[in-house]
Order: structure tokens, then sequence, then C-alpha cells
């Protein structure tokens, strides 16, 4: 009986196909090990059926995912481990924090981008944010240049940035690939994307229009710079990953009329609230009225902004945010599957 190996610890699989298949981009038998080294196993063992080596992609997995935990590959039988489909890693990818249409709208589309992405081999959180980034492109264009049908097509493209955005970070929690970097890069992608598509829409509105649209739309987006400029400073300072999401963090109540202005304004300032706001009155021919609703959303954000230095934080803001970056690689031992002489294969 193998020092250590008891049935806890020990995940086996029919065949090395069977150990290498993906569940949400990551190899079956990684998640196995995974959930076992998170349940305390000391040390794993992986046993494989048809005594087949496993591929590089899988053992990279492994011994990405393992932590500290030795883990030992070997022929032979034992317990098949209880593993979630793809579709229920993807389910449980959604965030408590999630605003009215994300819940509802976004974040069922994106998890279904999510799960028909992960099955593309080799593909990367970091793949989609730069897809998310470039939709920037064709949406400014679109906002400068395309007359009213542009005005529309672009408000579109915002609203499914708004979407895709969703996707890096579904993808980075069902495989375990959250950084910090990645949190970073993702957030202020975010912003800029809803920087240039402000900017585009006052430039668009200003030509065709004049007046004082322009000046609203300056306001605004001189708002969203420094607001953000500001939150991005608190944020660091706390030790978080860059984050511009303040409205999302406050934990304490003051009642009455305030919470409910509260409410409206964090709702409103979410990204997924005012891109698909910005999407359904420019297509109702309202993309005055959605510049309007957004520059006076944007004076209550500012005025909580300069305020929220004085008001009481989050002492676990830091803690909550930590992310699983660690990368201390597993020993894997790829025993010999060949049977020496007297030894039984799967001898627990």
């Amino acid at each position: 009986m193998g020092r250590g190996k008891t049935l806890k610890n020990v995940a086996g699989f029919e065949t090395a196909a069977a150990a290498d298949r993906l569940i949400a981009g990551v190899a079956a038998a990684a998640r196995a090990a995974h959930c076992l080294a998170e349940a305390g196993a000391p040390s794993v063992t992986l046993r494989i059926g048809d005594g087949q080596a496993l591929v590089p992609a899988t053992i990279s997995d492994i011994e990405r995912l393992c932590g500290a935990v030795d883990v030992t590959i070997e022929a032979g039988t034992g317990p098949a481990p209880a593993l979630p489909s793809a579709w229920a890693v993807v389910r449980a990818t959604g965030k408590p924090g999630d605003g009215l249409v994300s819940r509802w709208l976004n974040r069922p589309i994106s998890q279904r981008i999510t799960w028909a992405v992960l099955f593309i081999p080799g593909i990367r959180p970091i793949h989609v944010t730069i897809v998310n980034a470039l939709i920037a492109v064709p949406m400014l264009l679109l906002l400068l240049s395309g007359g009213h049908q542009g005005l529309i097509l672009g408000a579109i493209l915002f609203h499914t940035a708004s979407v895709v955005d969703g996707v890096d970070g579904e993808m980075a929690r069902a495989t375990f690939r959250i950084s910090r970097q990645g949190a970073t890069l993702d957030s202020l992608i975010d912003m800029a994307i809803n920087f240039l598509f402000v900017a585009g829409l006052t430039v668009h509105l200003a030509m065709r229009d004049g007046g004082a649209i322009g000046w609203i739309g300056a306001w605004a987006i001189g708002a969203m710079i420094v607001g953000n400029v500001l939150i991005a400073r608190r944020v660091r300072a706390q030790g978080a990953p860059l984050g511009f999401d303040l409205f999302k963090r406050r934990d304490h109540r003051i009642g009455g009329f305030v919470d409910l202005v509260y409410w409206i304004v964090q709702v409103l300032s979410a990204r997924d609230c005012f891109a698909f706001l910005f999407m359904v009155l420019t297509l109702l021919g309202q993309e005055r009225v959605a510049l309007f609703i957004f520059a006076g959303v944007a004076v209550v954000w500012f005025g909580y902004v300069l305020i929220a230095p004085f008001l009481p934080a989050r002492a676990t803001l830091a803690a909550q945010h930590r992310l699983l970056t660690s990368r201390q690689d597993c020993d894997v031992r790829m025993t010999d599957f060949r049977a020496q002489p007297g030894q039984r294969t799967g001898e627990i």
C-alpha cells in the first residue's frame, strides 16, 4: 500500500483521453487534481486505466493548478472523480456585483459565448480582451463619420463591447487564470471604450446640432476622466486591482431618499446599464436625451467620488480583491506505466 495514498486523494480515469478531455478549457485530470488539493489532500494521485501518457497541455494545467501539492501520475484504476460539466463551470462565473442589465441580459449572452469559445484550443482571456478593445475602432469611426446610421451602429457596437467585456472575466474564472494584471488591463480598456463612445457621440451631436450639447458632452467626458483617476488612485492605495466600480463598494446605509438616489445613480452609472440605455435611446432617435441623462448622472456620480474618501471604507477591500495568482509548480512525477515483476498496477 503506497504511503499517503487513500481513496480520498486518488482520482482515476479509464483512459488518457478521458483525463485529457477539456472541461471549460481545463483538462479533466487537472480539475480533479485541483479539487482534491482544494479539499486539503497533502498529495494527489492520478491513475490512468490504459497506461497512456497525458498530453503536455494536461501536464501544464496540472502544474498550474495544483499549487504546492505533489501530484503523481501512474497507471492503474481508482475512483472516478465527480467533475462538473463545461456549462456548469461557466454558469458559476457570474459575479454578485452584476448590474441589472448584466444579470438579466448581458451575462446570459456572454456566458454562452464563453462556453463556445472555450472549445477553441489555446484560447486565453487576453485574446478576448484584445478583441473587445478592437471593437472600439469601428465604433468610433462610425460615430464620427457614419451619419445617422453610423450613430445607430456605433451605439450597437458599444453595447456589444459591454457584453463581450464579460467573456474574458468568465474565461479567467472558469480556467483559473485570474490575475491582477488581467483585471487592470480589462478595467483600462473598459474605461477607454466608455470615453471613446461618449467623445464620439458628443462630437457627432455637436457637429450635427450645434448649441450647448457639445458643452454638456464635454462636461460628461471631463467628469469621467477626473472621477475615474480619483477612483483609481483610491483603489490602488487600498491594495486592490485597478477598477472603477466605486459605487458597488459601499457597505453602509444612510436611509430614505438618499439611499434611493444612490441606488438610481449606481444603476445608471454602471457600464452595462448606460451602454444598454444609450443603444435603446439611440435606436429610438433620442440620442440627445441619452447624453443629457448621462451628464446628469455624472453630476451626482462625480460628487460622490469627491466625498467618498470621507465616508467609511470597507476594511476588507484588498482582501476581497486578492486574486489567486500563486504559480508554484507541482512536483508531477511521471511514473513508468509498465508494471514491474510482482507489482500490481492500481494497488492502493
